[in-house]
């Protein structure tokens, strides 16, 4: 009981020094902070589609592309751990018969997806050139990013406090009122925020050609934004 009492006391005492903090004057600045830079990875998906008249062989033909398609990434991922292989998804395959007016059935239709990551993108136009040598459906994803992304933000969180105190300062000596230490510290990003990645592509193959917008060996540039805001106490 004794414990539980002091317990009570000490966070009593920790929320009441917090309002105490709150209400003093204060001023309240935003920072902003980027850094830029290309991506040096990605993490592609490819899916497969085959329509044959039965199942076994809408399987068999989805599970020899697999095997293709997963010899070549070898050669590119050093890491297995790196490639993920969903399971095997069957269904029936519909079309619309003009004639007809009406759905009729086109066979048994077999699909998977294979997600991995490609950590040197030098190597991407080669990858792709090899690609196309199989029965793949379509490069359904690619979603590029940095390896060092962490410590781009930290960079960008750095730039963005100094900039917040830049603008506490300004304020002040404009304001005729004097700065003292910092409050507190706000920031909207942690150095663990995996949501920054270039813009996506996606192309299908028809034929041994390419459709959509094709494949970029280097990706769109990636900004790491962080935003601060900085409390800093006026001293009366």
């Amino acid at each position: 009981m004794k414990k539980l009492i002091l317990l009570l006391l000490i966070i009593s005492g920790i929320a009441n020094a917090q309002v105490e903090q709150n209400n003093k004057p204060k001023i309240s600045s935003i920072g902003l902070g980027t850094v830029s830079t290309f991506p040096n990875a990605a993490e592609i998906t490819i899916s497969f589609r085959h329509v044959k008249p039965t199942l076994r062989e809408a399987v068999n033909d989805n599970q020899k592309t697999a095997d293709e398609v997963l010899r070549i990434i070898k050669v590119f991922v050093k890491d297995t751990l790196d490639v993920k292989t969903s399971l095997i998804a069957t269904n029936k395959s519909m079309v619309w018969d003009n004639k007809l007016k009406r759905e009729v059935f086109a066979g048994f239709e077999s699909t998977q997806r294979i997600i991995f990551t490609l950590k040197d993108l030098k190597k991407m136009q080669d990858f792709t050139e090899d690609l196309l040598k199989t029965k793949f459906n379509k490069i359904e994803l690619i979603s590029y990013f940095h390896t060092k992304a962490e410590a781009f933000i930290k960079q960008a969180e750095e730039l963005a406090i100094l900039d917040a105190i830049e603008t506490t300062k300004r304020l002040s000596a404009k304001s005729g009122v004097k700065s003292g230490r910092i409050i507190y510290i706000e920031t909207n990003k942690s150095p663990n925020d995996k949501s920054n990645r270039a813009e996506t592509y996606e192309f299908e193959t028809y034929g041994k050609g390419m459709g959509g917008r094709g494949v970029s060996s280097s990706g769109e540039l990636i900004k790491y934004n962080v935003e601060v805001k900085v409390y800093t106490e006026i001293v009366e």
